[in-house]
């Protein structure tokens, strides 16, 4: 009864998981190959493999492409000029129907409320978010990533928005009023980076982001369609309810778990998951991780609640399967670094 209460009401803290098309992880590694930086070293850490790339349809997790990106900025020299030269590569297109519900929207105003609300479905790391003022609109841009990977993470964020602009209105002149907090990174001339944004650029500014967008929040766009807008959006509030319910395998797998019981096997959650061993073993397989690993923290998770309880560890041992306190303790070891008898004493400071 008590294991039986104990799976019932244990919960796993899996971090904020969150998933994204693979386009962008493409994006970034094509980048990352043209500056003569391998498939293996970009991808290194990430869990996804060369024949992965190919797979325009791959939906992979948000840390998947941090971790690209993390190993592509440790080969850069310059991470402001590579988040430009990044940014640039960020189309309506690259979006998908995100993008579709952007350019058919009818004015700057509304393709900014759709962006935002839609914010989770781009490829951003940044945190976006309007500032309006009495006699003006501004789009703001936030990053707390430290280092030349957070300069470099941020002006692509930021640039990626200037080419979204562009193509909205069909590459008019409208003006372009970017800020930055940072002062003039070196190297870079002032003028020829205005001259490649087609808009003003102010460093050691108060903020990073868009001003002016006041003058043209009303302006139609280009190719609006009320129909599409409508349509897309639809798909994209789809889109991203699917987005934020989604789980990783392996977490399915721990709650599986934790509803039927330790004593059920591999092929009683694959059916309860609606696939064979076989796919579970591979999907695990794919996330760095197998059946005996998740099993495992399911029984640890248990284990360390028990620990708080005045039991004795063969019991513990005998209640998740272990064949003896000592096949237990090792196994607990192995996972938290430290004995059962050592959590336990640990948990009464």
């Amino acid at each position: 009864m008590i294991l039986r209460h104990l799976l019932s009401v244990l919960v796993f803290w899996e971090g904020a998981m969150a998933i994204r098309n693979i386009t962008s992880a493409q994006i970034i590694i094509n980048y990352g190959l043209e500056k003569g930086i391998s498939t293996a070293d970009l991808l290194s850490g990430s869990g996804i493999s060369p024949a992965q790339l190919s797979d325009d349809q791959l939906q992979i997790e948000d840390q998947q492409e941090f971790q690209i990106l993390s190993n592509l900025s440790r080969y850069i020299d310059d991470p402001f000029r590579a988040g430009i030269e990044l940014g640039s590569r960020y189309h309506l297109n690259s979006y998908g129907i995100m993008g579709y519900a952007l350019l058919s929207s009818s004015t700057l105003r509304k393709a900014l409320e759709v962006g935002l609300r839609y914010l989770g479905l781009s490829y951003a790391f940044s945190d976006i978010y309007l500032m309006p003022s009495e006699h003006d609109v501004g789009l703001g841009f936030r990053c707390d990533i430290e280092g030349d990977l957070g300069v470099m993470i941020l002006v692509r964020d930021m640039w990626a928005v200037s080419i979204i602009q562009k193509e909205l209105f069909d590459y008019a002149d409208f003006p372009i009023h970017l800020h930055f907090l940072m002062a003039v990174p070196d190297g870079i001339i002032l003028n020829e980076l205005q001259n490649l944004l087609g808009g003003s650029i102010q460093f050691d500014s108060t903020h990073n982001g868009y001003v002016g967008l006041g003058e043209i929040l009303d302006l139609p766009l280009v190719k609006a369609n009320e129909m599409a807008a409508k349509i897309c959006e639809e798909q994209c509030n789809q889109l991203l309810q699917e987005k934020q319910s989604w789980k990783p395998i392996a977490k399915q797998v721990k709650d599986n778990l934790v509803h039927m019981g330790l004593q059920a096997s591999m092929d009683d959650v694959a059916k309860a998951m609606a696939r064979t061993a076989r796919t579970l073993h591979r999907q695990l397989k794919l996330e760095g991780t197998s059946w005996r690993n998740v099993r495992d923290d399911v029984r640890i998770g248990i284990a360390e609640a028990l620990l708080m309880k005045p039991m004795q560890l063969d019991e513990i041992a005998e209640r998740l399967g272990f064949s003896d306190g000592a096949n237990f303790s090792h196994s607990f070891k192995r996972c938290k670094g430290i004995t059962p008898s050592e959590f336990r004493e640990a948990s009464k400071k």
